[in-house]
């Protein structure tokens, strides 16, 4: 605080006016200092504000990026900016101190890994073994005991007494009659008589004893009437025990007739002995 009194200097000039001039000058001082330190306090806030609203917005991209590129790009959405209010800035004659802008730290990207499908696994199917049969055991079989010939088999005996020759029957067309004929024979060949001879085949069995009215051992019949020698017949001729007891004691002839133009005579019909 300035105070009104003389002080007397060396030199005797009085000091109140050097005093006076100091106190006039000194609220001046204190003036100036204080616009200087208000002008350097806006500055580092300005500086400081600044600096915080870049790392801001750095941080923000840093964050949308990776948002961005985990669950994809987001539609657009407007928002409404607000419209930050003027801030006063005092003016200085001395240039900002450049701040340096903070390098964004990298951040990982998460990568989505697709999730195996569960397969399932097939299970082995056991297949039982095939069983083997083991081989039969030959069993020794016993050859039959072969019978040892002794001589010549003997021929089976005939069923009949006598026997129809193969091959005897001659056949000749004759329409001006027709008839069969023929003869028995013994053992040797020789004729026999005596013996009945059958027909069969038409309206009636006929019936011939061999010898009578005939050579030895012959015999004959001669059974259709004119108006028949052109009509298809089968006849049958044999040996039998007698007219009464009609016994085959010979196998039978076939004769098929089919009209005195291809036949007529039936004859040498041979029976011969077979025992």
């Amino acid at each position: 605080m300035c105070v009104s009194g003389g002080l007397l200097s060396k030199g005797g000039r009085s000091s109140s006016s050097r005093f006076g001039l100091f106190c006039s000058r000194l609220p001046g001082f204190f003036g100036e200092r204080r616009s200087v330190d208000l002008k350097m306090t806006g500055r580092k806030l300005a500086a400081t504000t600044a600096v915080a609203l870049v790392a801001l917005l750095v941080t923000v991209s840093l964050l949308g990026c990776s948002l961005t590129s985990f669950i994809g790009s987001p539609t657009a959405t407007p928002t409404s900016t607000r419209t930050p209010k003027p801030t006063f800035t005092p003016t200085s004659t001395h240039s900002p101190t450049p701040v340096e802008s903070p390098t964004p730290i990298p951040t990982d990207t998460p990568t989505l890994t697709p999730t195996p499908e569960v397969t399932d696994t097939p299970t082995p199917t056991t297949v039982p073994p095939t069983p083997t049969r083991r081989p039969a055991t030959p069993t020794a079989t016993r050859r039959a005991a072969t019978a040892t010939p002794r001589g010549p088999a003997p021929t089976p005996r005939p069923s009949y007494d006598f026997k129809y020759v193969e091959g005897s029957m001659l056949i000749h067309i004759n329409c001006g009659a027709v008839y069969f004929k023929g003869e028995i024979t013994g053992m040797g060949g020789e004729p026999v008589n005596g013996k009945t001879v059958r027909l069969r085949g038409l309206d009636r069995p006929y019936y011939k004893i061999s010898g009578e009215g005939e050579s030895p051992g012959k015999w004959g019949f001669s059974p259709l009437a004119p108006n028949h020698f052109h009509s298809p017949f089968t006849l049958y001729v044999d040996l039998v025990e007698s007219e009464a007891n009609p016994q085959p004691i010979s196998d039978a002839k076939r004769i098929d007739f089919a009209g005195c133009e291809y036949g007529g005579e039936f004859v040498n019909i041979i029976f011969a002995w077979a025992r």
